[in-house]
């Protein structure tokens, strides 16, 4: 019965309960080397919009580059060393990545940006498909000590780097957090710091599951991988990850991609190209929590091009800005993670251009999903339109705490162009008497105009109209056909 168990376990790559044991078998582990490694040492430090490009410190000669591979065909194709304007130190490395991969955080030695210490960490931006606008993190996160191997949480607001400041022990991982565009004084981690050395921290797109490697005692060779999860603000005890992505040699820099088996690490294990090479590790025995990815395309809604914009994350409940993310200026592509427990607005601005809003709701217990969804931006124009995300009881028209964050955006719009003026229009579905659906959206549209007066905008620059449901957007009585003629939109009529 063991044999046939185990028979099971390799094939299917699942958890058994072996009864006699009375504890789960884990999963059978495939470990497998990078295509790409180099005789020097390689390591990977990001992968960018769920798997479509990694990022990762190759060693060529007596120089690090900060090098990236495309997925293309379930393949990475050759490597390619970033352009000049991060790799312009003598030594460069450790590339962390926002989901979207336009923002990133890298170490540099000896920049052409003055650095503050013997490696410093510096932040730079995408922007028309080239990084640009090189910034030195500063004071609050660089010293006059080694500060290196970043990672940046999901919604680019956390740090996570090593530095050898005077802390707990050699090397320590500290955190700061970014408030209003200016990273605070960073802090030791409490909780996995040891006297021995901690490096290559790796904060997952949950927000809570932390990966590093340290040379404490008690583990298999020099260097192990430890996960450690962050819960009521303190991380708990690091444990080991184990075999057999740890073992007797050195392993660092493991990385895990969101709602995914597959993960990365670097080790000098045996039979490798080099020193330290990247191998892929599947399943991944440590997953982290399941998120919410959301991604597509922002064009513009006449002419079909696409668009670089803002993609602005805001908390439906707190009406707080959450994340704030970009499209690629080139390719209009975007991509964001939500974490459990909220429901969010995913807000697409351009200048020139109507908000999109869409809602997004992960619960608790979320198992993990992809949403893909175009994005469309109507240009400024006399009947340029868009859905306002608001949202009503059946058959009332008090506006839900929800709707709040959305209407805060078109009074921003207002605000911000003052040589416009709008017109808010209900719509039902075609349940119910006619006549009281058209006094239900006029009183819905009414209650729009209402909030946002309230809220700053000009009264005189703001009309209502209700239609009931003579205005479907999709023909048809299936629910799909009504939730989405049940609508409050925003025109622009000046």
């Amino acid at each position: 019965m063991k044999t046939i168990l185990n028979l099971l376990c390799l094939i299917s790559f699942v958890s058994l309960s072996f009864s006699q044991a009375n504890r789960a078998a884990k999963p059978v582990v495939t470990i497998s080397p990078f295509e790409y490694n180099t005789r020097g040492d390689n390591y990977p430090s990001a992968v960018s919009q769920n798997g479509k490009q990694i990022y990762f410190t190759s060693e060529s000669g007596s120089q690090q580059v900060v090098a990236f591979s495309d997925m293309k065909n379930s393949r990475w194709q050759s490597p390619d060393e970033l352009e000049s304007a991060v790799n312009s130190g003598k030594q460069n490395g450790s590339a962390a990545l926002t989901p979207d991969g336009q923002f990133m955080v890298f170490a540099s030695y000896k920049h052409d940006v003055s650095g503050m210490g013997r490696t410093d960490l510096y932040s730079v931006r995408k922007v028309n498909g080239k990084w640009s606008d090189i910034q030195n993190l500063g004071s609050n996160i660089n010293t006059e000590h080694f500060d290196s191997q970043p990672t940046l949480s999901s919604d680019g607001n956390t740090l996570y780097f090593v530095s050898d400041r005077p802390g707990v022990g050699g090397m320590d991982i500290y955190t700061s957090k970014r408030v209003n565009g200016n990273w605070q004084k960073a802090e030791l981690v409490q909780g996995v710091n040891t006297a021995n050395d901690e490096a290559t921290p790796f904060i997952c797109s949950d927000n809570t599951t932390l990966y590093f490697a340290s040379n404490r005692p008690g583990t298999m060779g020099g260097f192990d991988i430890y996960t450690s999860r962050l819960k009521g603000g303190a991380f708990s005890k690091p444990e080991n990850i184990g075999e057999p992505i740890n073992s007797t040699s050195d392993e660092y820099a493991y990385i895990a991609l969101p709602n995914s088996p597959v993960a990365y690490f670097s080790s000098d294990r045996t039979g490798g190209s080099g020193s330290l090479d990247i191998y892929k590790a599947e399943p991944n025995p440590e997953m982290p929590n399941a998120v919410v990815t959301m991604k597509g395309l922002v064009r513009d809604a006449k002419s079909n091009d696409p668009l670089g914009a803002n993609i602005i994350i805001t908390d439906l409940k707190t009406r707080k800005k959450v994340a704030d993310m970009k499209s690629d200026d080139i390719t209009g592509e975007y991509f964001v993670t939500l974490t459990a427990g909220r429901s969010y607005s995913v807000t697409a601005t351009k200048e020139g251009y109507v908000f999109y809003s869409e809602r997004i709701d992960v619960p608790m217990e979320e198992k993990g999903h992809d949403v893909e969804k175009d994005i469309f931006l109507s240009p400024f124009a006399n009947d340029a339109e868009t859905r306002l995300l608001v949202f009503f009881e059946t058959g009332k028209s008090e506006l839900n705490e929800d709707s709040y964050a959305d209407l805060d955006k078109a009074v921003e719009l207002l605000n911000q162009n003052t040589d416009i003026k709008i017109r808010i229009e209900g719509h039902t579905d075609d349940v119910g008497d006619d006549n009281s659906n058209m006094t239900l959206s006029q009183r819905r549209a009414e209650s729009v105009k209402t909030y946002m007066v309230k809220q700053g905008a000009d009264s005189k620059r703001v009309t209502t109209q209700g239609y009931g449901e003579t205005r479907p957007k999709l023909k048809g009585t299936t629910e799909e056909a009504r939730a989405q003629n049940r609508r409050v939109e925003m025109k622009i009529v000046k």
